[in-house]
């Protein structure tokens, strides 16, 4: 008896110190991150944006996981953007993310920049972070899509018409603009973006402004230039891909992969004279050059496998007017046949240091006019020449094949 009630004393000392060390262990995670499960009241927009908020105070870190466990569904719906401050990273885990019918915003946006913002004051050290099967996808029946030059109309067609439910409707904006992209950063130095997949967005997919020294991996584009709304096919313009707009410098984007409707990425920007927080623009941060600070320079793109463009370019470079662009490398790239077209350089004069390698393309290369820039190992496969470049002391050539032929 004796030897029985010393080990049932044990037994329970044990389960005691595993109850305690897991209740250590469970206040320890919470201490690491902050999740949106953690508050029962509220939209699940307010909820994330409320976990962001308070851990930006303490842990610098939330983690939106599979699962709402108060909503009880494996779909967050957000009806307004989720705004990051600096110095934070927000952790998608398993998770999908869909815009509500009655959002009219980014997906996610550093919180610096936003409507009536002119003084956009800059931020560091954003981390967006997908693991494993992560999913940001556009309204179901969106009110706005396209950017500012395309009008909403509820039966788009021509090149100047995007669907949106917004159309018509009184002290309604009858454009596009930036709040149709699915993710923004602008001023932000130091940045992470990885592990998504963006899913019929309502503008361009990811942009990029006057943002540096960053690194954008693993993201997956999946549009078709049409939204099915009650059964019918609704036409939806200018889901480019990416977009690296005036002041961007030291970034590296690997891995990317899908299909966009207009350019993969494009890499420039139209000064139209709009300042930063208006809403018919397509740059939050305004689409106004102020100088040498709004030149682009050392952007990598590498490792990029089976993407394309449905209507348009799968690369364009194109500095207009008096933007530079100054060394961008590309290599390592399969391009889609599916592509309306490969790589294409415009404004080439204002354009030094392009570095191409290694790239299989369905279509000729241009850059015509291109000074400082080489080609090299590049398997064109279709018709003619496979590149459109005059080769000369400042232009190197080589081994640049069309394998039809």
């Amino acid at each position: 008896m004796a030897i029985f009630k010393k080990a049932l004393f044990t037994l329970c000392i044990c389960v005691c110190s595993f109850n305690f060390l897991s209740a250590t262990l469970i206040k320890k995670a919470n201490e690491i991150y902050f999740s949106p499960n953690r508050y029962k009241t509220g939209t699940q927009s307010e909820r994330i944006q409320r976990a962001i908020n308070e851990a930006k105070k303490s842990t610098g870190k939330v983690v939106i996981p599979r699962y709402d466990e108060v909503a009880k569904t494996t779909i967050w719906l957000i009806d307004q953007a989720i705004l990051l401050p600096g110095d934070f990273e927000l952790e998608l885990n398993n998770c999908k993310i869909k815009l509500s019918d009655k959002c009219r915003d980014n997906f996610i946006r550093s919180a610096n920049a936003g409507l009536g913002i002119k003084d956009i004051v800059p931020l560091k050290n954003i981390k967006i972070v997908g693991i494993g099967n992560v999913m940001l996808e556009g309204a179901n029946n969106p009110r706005s899509t396209g950017d500012h030059n395309k009008t909403l109309s509820t039966n788009p067609n021509g090149y100047v018409q995007s669907y949106g439910t917004d159309a018509g409707k009184p002290n309604e904006n009858q454009k596009g603009g930036w709040r149709n992209h699915a993710i923004i950063l602008a001023h932000v130095d130091v940045f992470e973006i990885s592990g998504i997949t963006l899913k019929d967005y309502h503008g361009h997919g990811l942009v990029l402004e006057r943002s540096t020294n960053g690194v954008v991996k693993d993201i997956t584009f999946e549009v078709r230039q049409a939204v099915n709304v009650a059964g019918v096919e609704k036409q939806v313009l200018n889901q480019d891909g990416l977009g690296l707009r005036f002041g961007c410098r030291n970034i590296i984007i690997s891995n990317c992969k899908g299909r966009s409707g207009d350019d993969f990425i494009n890499i420039g920007l139209t000064d139209t004279g709009v300042e930063a927080g208006k809403e018919n623009v397509n740059v939050v941060s305004g689409s106004i050059y102020s100088g040498e600070q709004d030149n682009i320079s050392n952007i990598y793109l590498q490792n990029w496998q089976d993407f394309y463009s449905i209507s348009h370019r799968a690369i364009r470079i194109m500095p207009v007017g008096k933007l530079k662009i100054k060394n961008v490398f590309i290599e390592n790239m399969v391009i889609n046949p599916l592509s309306k077209q490969g790589l294409v350089a415009e404004y080439a004069e204002n354009i030094k240091g392009l570095f191409v390698r290694n790239m299989i393309s369905h279509h000729q290369i241009k850059a015509k006019g291109i000074s400082d820039a080489s080609f090299r190992d590049i398997f064109y496969v279709g018709e003619g020449s496979a590149i459109d470049v005059q080769q000369s002391g400042t232009v190197v050539v080589d081994n640049v094949k069309n394998i039809r032929n």
